[in-house]
C-alpha cells in the first residue's frame, strides 16, 4: 500500500463520511436532503493524520514574523522569536484569513482586506452516544429558524461517543482579543434554540460551554497570488462563503495543484529551478483562480436573511430552502459528470504552455 493511500484511510478513519446533507426547520419538519459525497472532518484531527504521515523532525515550528518579497531575488522569512532569518526558494502563504503573508505582498489596502460576512459560528464536541439514525444513516444535519442554523454530525467514525455540533448566527463583529464572558455565549446560544423541537439538540444545549466565537469573513477576489517567490493558498487566497462548506477541500485543491505544477515544470528540465518555481506560483492562480471564484459566486448567491426573522421571512426561507435543495440535486445529477480533477486541469495547462512555447 502507498504512502497517498494509507494517508486516505487513516484521514477516512477519523473522519465521518457522508452521503448527503440533511436540511430541516426548527419544528423538526424535514425539508430535503441534498445527496453529495462530503467527509466532515475536524481540523486537528486532519492535521494530526497529515502530520503523522510525515517522517519525524519534517515540520519545524516557529511564529512568523515578516516575509519580505524582493524582486529578482528569494523571499526573506523573519521570526518572532528573533532566529535567524531564513532565505527561502518558496514561501507558501497557507496562514489563514489573517494571513501574514498576504499582508506582506498586499500591505493594508482595504481592497484586500478579508470581509466580515456577518454572521459568526460557535460549537464543540460532546461526549454522547450518536442517535442510532446517525450511525444507520451518516449525514450532517442541519436546522434553520428564525434565529440562525444550528447542526449536528457525528464526529469521527471511529468513535460512536462523540457528537459535533455548532451554531450559526447573525451579530456585530466581536472586538478582536476582546475578553469573552463564556456564560453569556452559552446562554445565548440557549436562548437561540431552547425552543426547537428536536430533542437532541435539547441535549446539546443543556450539555454545551462554549468558549470560543469564530466570526465568519470572505475574501475579496486577489488581482494575483503570487509575487517573488511568495505564493497563497487556501483562505489566505481565497476564504469561502461558509454555507459553500469548500474552505478545506479548495486549500487541498491548491496544494495539490501546486504540486503537480512544480513537478511538471522541474520534470521538463528546460528550465533553472528558480523559473520552475516562478512558473507554477503564477500557474496556480490561472488553474484555480476561475474555480474558487465561481464557487465563491455561487456561495454569495443567496442572501443572508436578518435575524431573528418574523414568521412571514422564516416560512419564506423554508419554502426557498425546499426549492434550493431539489434543484441543487436536479443540478447535481449532470455535475457529477463532469467533476472538476486537478491533475486533468494542470495536465491541460502545462500542454498549453508548452504548444504555445513551441509556437
Amino acid at each position: 500500500m502507498g504512502q497517498a493511500q494509507r494517508l486516505r484511510e487513516t484521514v477516512y478513519a477519523y473522519g465521518f463520511p457522508c452521503t448527503h446533507f440533511t436540511w430541516k426547520t426548527a419544528g423538526n419538519y424535514l425539508l430535503g436532503r441534498e445527496y453529495l459525497d462530503v467527509l466532515p472532518i475536524s481540523r486537528p484531527l486532519l492535521i494530526n493524520c497529515l502530520q503523522e504521515s510525515l517522517p519525524e523532525g519534517t515540520v519545524i515550528c516557529k511564529t512568523v514574523s515578516s516575509v519580505i518579497a524582493r524582486q529578482g531575488q528569494k523571499p526573506v522569512v523573519q521570526f518572532e522569536d528573533r532566529s535567524p532569518h531564513e532565505i527561502a526558494d518558496l514561501v507558501i502563504g497557507a496562514d489563514g484569513i489573517r494571513s501574514t503573508v498576504r499582508r506582506d505582498l498586499f500591505g493594508d489596502d482595504g481592497k484586500y482586506q478579508p470581509e466580515y460576512s456577518g454572521i459568526c459560528a460557535v460549537g464543540g464536541v460532546l461526549d454522547m452516544s450518536l442517535p442510532q439514525h446517525l450511525v444507520d444513516d451518516p449525514t450532517m444535519i442541519f436546522f434553520a429558524g428564525p434565529t440562525g442554523v444550528f447542526g449536528y454530525s457525528g464526529l469521527t467514525q471511529s468513535d460512536k461517543n462523540k457528537l459535533l455540533y455548532w451554531s450559526v448566527y447573525e451579530t456585530d463583529l466581536p472586538e478582536r482579543g476582546a475578553k469573552l464572558d463564556h456564560n453569556v455565549i452559552t446562554r445565548q446560544l440557549r436562548e437561540r434554540h431552547g425552543d426547537w423541537a428536536d430533542p437532541l439538540i435539547g441535549r446539546c444545549l443543556r450539555s454545551a460551554s462554549i468558549g470560543h466565537v469564530f466570526p465568519i469573513f470572505v475574501m475579496p477576489d486577489l488581482p494575483y497570488w503570487d509575487r517573488d517567490g511568495c505564493v497563497l493558498i487556501g483562505d489566505a487566497a481565497h476564504a469561502l462563503p461558509s454555507r459553500t462548506g469548500q474552505g478545506a477541500s479548495q486549500a487541498f485543491e491548491d496544494a495539490e495543484a501546486l504540486a503537480l505544477l512544480l513537478a511538471g515544470y522541474l520534470q521538463k528540465g528546460d528550465a533553472p529551478p528558480d523559473e520552475a518555481i516562478s512558473r507554477s506560483i503564477l500557474g496556480l492562480f490561472e488553474v484555480r483562480a476561475p474555480r474558487v471564484r465561481a464557487i465563491r459566486a455561487d456561495g454569495l448567491r443567496w442572501k443572508q436573511p436578518r435575524m431573528p426573522m418574523s414568521r412571514l421571512k422564516t416560512c419564506g426561507l423554508y419554502v426557498a430552502l425546499f426549492l434550493l435543495i431539489r434543484w441543487r440535486n436536479f443540478m447535481g445529477l449532470f455535475k457529477r459528470q463532469d467533476t472538476w480533477n486537478v491533475k486533468e486541469e494542470v495536465t491541460r495547462y502545462l500542454d498549453y504552455q508548452t504548444s504555445s512555447t513551441r509556437v
